[in-house]
């Protein structure tokens, strides 16, 4: 081995299962890919963007993807193996934006979603892009968006549509008509969200909000998309260790849980000698979600100000942090003043949060997969796509819950993933009869939503290739 070979990357040597996802990329001009985060769709999508050109065909790929993800994750991995070497990538953010999107020297080139708008712009006065990658596809879930509105003219001008996501009905199945169409072009559900929520949804008589949906109705999206999508089951091809769910109760005091209903029934609360209210639900659900982790924050003179009501679950973090002697902990917080407050009591805390610049967040990143940081608090949006944290720990505790099944998945995933060793643990501080029950009941309500049509998508696939057996 001569010195220039010592400095090249290793060999890209896929799994079975990454092997059968470049095929069907290959061979599904309108394709998705339903892997759970780790399973490797960034580096499936580049081997099948080389296989294409290897062909002779001019795969030139627009890849949309979450800023993060295409600063941290596709330039790494095209990076990271041999054969991904040769591929020109840019990344078109910053002032040279114009300039990269445009020059055909790039095989590849990355584009932020807050990005599209202005894209399109330039797009649409001719491009010489051949596919289109929807990374994080349920970015586009939304057809009343900005940014769907904006991609959906230029869809056609694309030879090749591929969606990349692990969580594609998180919650529930309507979102999954805005993802299917930037794939179909509504060959599938239709051209219309009106229609598609008529044709396979119904409301309530009481509720004129909320759209539910039948079995056999899901049956039937289930079945339309089925030939779409890959989806493979994680546990029959990955071999990752344990997890386990561990409950962390958090109970109120008489006298908290009586101001806590009085908030919840009145959407009214007395504290410190200031009125709150809650001006709707959704406010309201807010304010309970603040209320069983803590404080709430309350619009003063000064501005935007926080009440703090009891430290119970400061005092359980505590303990477990006590409990775990050192070994990492990544804490997921949703709202800045419970950073604020975890902070008073573990000042030297590591802090991912939104908006961080990519110098701030490569430290973070470099001193959390040493293994060496004891406590990580990240904002669970924040960190919710695209980075790699399976190196540095395999405990995970939530200290306020999320309804947003994505996030949950997501954050969790950035350590449940190829390349853990150890057990995985994650920790839930709920407070008893409060809303975190009920948001740890509706999660799993969504999850089954979502598990069925992986179950579908996963027969699909078992049956088809029974057929051609």
């Amino acid at each position: 081995m001569n010195d220039a070979e010592l400095f090249l990357p290793p060999e890209w040597k896929p799994h079975d299962y990454q092997v059968r996802g470049v095929e069907w990329l290959l061979t599904h001009p309108e394709g998705a890919l339903f892997l759970v985060p780790g399973m490797g769709k960034t580096s499936i999508t580049l081997s099948a963007i080389l296989k294409l050109k290897e062909m002779g065909y001019p795969a030139r790929a627009l890849v949309l993807a979450p800023l993060r993800v295409a600063q941290a994750t596709w330039r790494a991995e095209a990076k990271k193996w041999l054969q991904f070497s040769g591929l020109r990538i840019g990344l078109a953010h910053g002032p040279d934006k114009a300039e990269i999107l445009a020059n055909p020297r790039y095989d590849v080139v990355l584009l932020n979603y807050d990005g599209l708008d202005w894209a399109c712009k330039q797009l649409a006065q001719g491009h010489t892009f051949q596919i289109l990658v929807a990374d994080e596809l349920t970015k586009l879930k939304h057809t009343n968006t900005k940014r769907f509105k904006s991609l959906k003219n230029l869809l056609p001008t694309f030879q090749f549509r591929w969606g990349l996501t692990g969580t594609p009905a998180a919650n529930g199945l309507l979102d999954l008509f805005g993802q299917i169409y930037v794939l179909d072009l509504g060959y599938r559900l239709g051209r219309f969200i009106t229609h598609y929520r008529l044709k396979y949804f119904h409301q309530t008589p009481y509720d004129k909000w909320t759209w539910h949906i039948s079995p056999r109705a899901a049956e039937q999206i289930h079945s339309k998309v089925a030939d779409l999508a890959m989806y493979i089951n994680p546990d029959e091809v990955l071999k990752l260790p344990p997890i386990s769910h561990i409950q962390l109760p958090v109970q109120l005091s008489d006298s908290l849980l009586k101001q806590y209903r009085q908030l919840e029934t009145v959407a009214l609360i007395e504290l410190a000698g200031k009125t709150l209210t809650a001006a709707n639900a959704a406010v309201l659900t807010g304010k309970l979600r603040q209320f069983a982790s803590g404080a709430i924050y309350a619009d003063g003179e000064d501005g935007r100000t926080t009440e703090e009501i009891h430290n119970l679950k400061l005092d359980a973090l505590d303990d477990l942090v006590e409990e775990m002697a050192g070994e990492p902990l990544l804490l997921a917080y949703n709202y800045t003043h419970e950073l604020d407050r975890v902070l008073k009591r573990h000042p030297s805390a590591l802090v991912i949060r939104g908006g961080m610049s990519g110098v701030a967040l490569d430290k973070v990143l470099a001193a959390w997969n040493d293994g060496t940081t004891p406590l990580l608090c990240a904002q669970a949006d924040a960190i919710a796509h695209g980075l790699n944290l399976q190196t540095g720990g395999s405990a995970v505790c939530w200290f306020s819950q999320t309804y947003n099944l994505e996030t949950y998945s997501q954050l969790i995933a950035r350590v449940y993933r190829q390349g853990q060793t150890s057990h995985v643990r994650i920790y839930h501080l709920v407070t008893e009869k409060t809303i975190d029950q009920l948001i740890q009941m509706i999660l799993g309500g969504k999850d089954l939503t979502q598990s069925a049509l992986f179950a579908a998508l996963y027969d699909g696939l078992v049956n088809d290739s029974q057929v051609h057996k």
